[in-house]
């Protein structure tokens, strides 16, 4: 199969290039209105763009009508937390990437726990193993996505997955990540040996 850019009306181009990313880790995304209204999402277009300040990028797309409701919370308080999703909340997280109205709570449709942040007045999700506080430090407009690239200012992780020498331990951590319509466990892991 060859697909020239002439072609691409012709395929269903999102879904190729979903099916051939893969796999994408997943930022959940806690966020507060200006209203003081909180939102939670699942983004998978997301990754570590910076060490130095230490900055994560989440790609989040439009609505048709309108702009996600997570994208105009960070811009309107310039603060977000991105929670970790893991093999035993796949439910919450997929529950919570449906469309609801702006005023909905994710936290109280999925049953998950609001626990305070320590820098940032965004709640973050108590049963994840991780979660970082983050402040926006710009929103890029790239053709028909914005690309949000916060710093993180605070790591909150469960003792159960850090293990000492700054070590993440992948097994306890037990993470998910998106495939092009479903989602992969994260836990067969290797090193790569010649020959094998």
């Amino acid at each position: 199969m060859f697909i020239s850019k002439s072609e691409f009306p012709n395929h269903n181009i999102p879904k190729i290039i979903k099916g051939i990313v893969v796999p994408r880790p997943i930022a959940w995304v806690s966020s507060v209105d200006a209203e003081g209204h909180v939102n939670l999402a699942p983004f998978s277009f997301f990754t570590v763009v910076s060490i130095k300040p230490l900055m994560i990028g989440i790609v989040i797309g439009k609505h048709p009508d309108r702009p996600k409701d997570t994208l105009t919370n960070i811009k309107a308080t310039g603060e977000f937390v991105v929670n970790i999703a893991t093999a035993a909340l796949a439910h919450e997280m997929h529950t919570s990437g449906d469309v609801f109205p702006e005023d909905v709570n994710e936290f109280e449709i999925t049953g998950l726990t609001e626990t305070p942040a320590t820098h940032v007045k965004i709640p973050m999700i108590k049963e994840s193993p991780i979660s970082m506080e983050c402040t926006l430090h710009e929103v890029y407009e790239i053709g028909s996505h914005n690309l949000v690239a916060g710093e993180v200012i605070a790591f909150h992780i469960d003792d159960k997955v850090y293990k000492e020498g700054d070590y993440i331990d992948a097994s306890e951590l037990d993470t998910i990540a998106r495939m092009a319509g479903d989602y992969a466990h994260v836990r067969d892991f290797f090193f790569p040996v010649k020959g094998e």
